[in-house]
Order: C-alpha cells, then structure tokens, then sequence
C-alpha cells in the first residue's frame, strides 16, 4: 500500500470519513453538546427544552435519527455564527483528531494526492475543518429547506458524490478510510485501497465475505 502511495504519477484523491475515522469521536454529538452549553450561558431555555426534548425523543426510538438531526443541524446553523462555529472546530475537534491517520493522509498529499473528508455529518463546520487539516474538499450533509428534502450523504449517495466530485477533477479514487459498514459502497470500489481506522466488527466480517483486502490503522 505504501509503494502505491509513493508512486501516484496521475491524478488521485483519498476519501476519508471523518466520524470515527478521522475524528476519534462523532462530531454531530459533540455539536449538540456545543450547542447546548451556548443556549445554557445565554438563557435561551426555551431552545434548549426543544434541544433535550429530541434527544429524548430519540433515546426511546420515537422519532427517527434524521427526525432529530434536521431541527438541530437547522438550529445550529441559526445560532452559530463564523466566529462560534471556528471555536466549535478548534475545541471541540480538533484535539479529538486521529494524528496517525492525519500522518498518513499528508504522506500522500505530499505525492499529490487530493484528499476529501466525506461524511454524513452537517455541513456547518467543514469548511473550517478541512482548513485546519489542509484536506482539498469535502462532502457532508446540506442543510434543506424542508426535512423531507434533508438527504445525508451516506451510503450509496455519498459513494456517488464521491465518484462525481473525483470526475470532475479528472480524479482516480485510490484510498477509501472509513470505519464503518455505511461506507460499503465506497470500499466495493474496484482498485481502491481500503484502510479501516478502529473498524466495527461486522464491517470486517462484511468484507471479509466479498473478499476485500483492507489494511487496518488505529
């Protein structure tokens, strides 16, 4: 695998996930946490009650994952400004990095390998994100007008943004970093290699079945 980083001589990217994999944690949790501690020193109650109240909500199953993402990704956008969302980024993420990983993303930038964070996470702090980790772009999941156009970029649909983006830039996706068996999609790529970062079990079991070679990173 490394060889193969050393010798990029076409155009390339990398797609890395980034909760759990990049990030040693899950960002939207830590957004809502973030969130919450805002809303707290402001005194705005009313919006932290509607904050606990879909928390709680999905604790019991009552509503759906993306019932409870949509209102706090569209709060959050609301509430944080540039200035909020940098803070957010430089305390909250950045100290939860993987730095192995980083290592061995810069390693292959250095070869002129772009790399792309791609994730269902909200869109609100990538852009901050990537400047901070020097990635080349990004795709997450965009804020909508309604919930019932609010996509996440998961699965199938990020495997096809990625394959889209990576066309438009006359790219060849060789690595795909994940952790998890939503990106199945991305790892059944032909010709890519697959580095798992803290896998869940049943993401090696799934690619072990398919006969998939991966390379594992902690």
């Amino acid at each position: 695998m490394v060889d193969r980083y050393e010798k990029i001589s076409s155009p390339a990217c990398a797609i890395v996930d980034l909760d759990g994999t990049l990030l040693r944690g899950n960002s939207l949790r830590l957004l809502i946490s973030h969130l919450a501690a805002k809303l707290w020193r402001e005194r705005r109650y009313a919006l932290l009650a509607r904050v606990t109240a879909l928390l709680a909500a999905r604790r019991v199953r009552a509503i759906s994952h993306v019932a409870m993402k949509y209102p706090l990704h569209r709060l959050a956008a609301r509430t944080l400004d540039e200035r909020e969302t940098e803070r957010f980024v430089t305390a909250r993420l950045l100290p939860r990095l993987n730095r192995s990983l980083l290592r061995r993303l810069a390693a292959m930038k250095e070869q002129g390998c772009r790399i792309i964070i791609a994730t269902a996470a909200p869109d609100l702090y990538l852009p901050s994100l990537c400047r901070h980790v020097g990635a080349d772009g990004w795709l997450a999941t965009p804020l909508a007008e309604r919930r019932a156009d609010y996509l996440e970029t998961r699965g199938n649909r990020k495997k096809a943004l990625a394959q889209r983006l990576a066309a438009e830039s006359g790219e060849e996706i060789i690595l795909v970093a994940t952790d998890h068996e939503d990106d199945l999609p991305l790892l059944a790529l032909d010709g890519v290699s697959r580095l798992l970062v803290n896998p869940t079990p049943k993401l090696k079991m799934m690619l072990g079945l398919l006969s998939l070679p991966f390379e594992e990173l902690r």
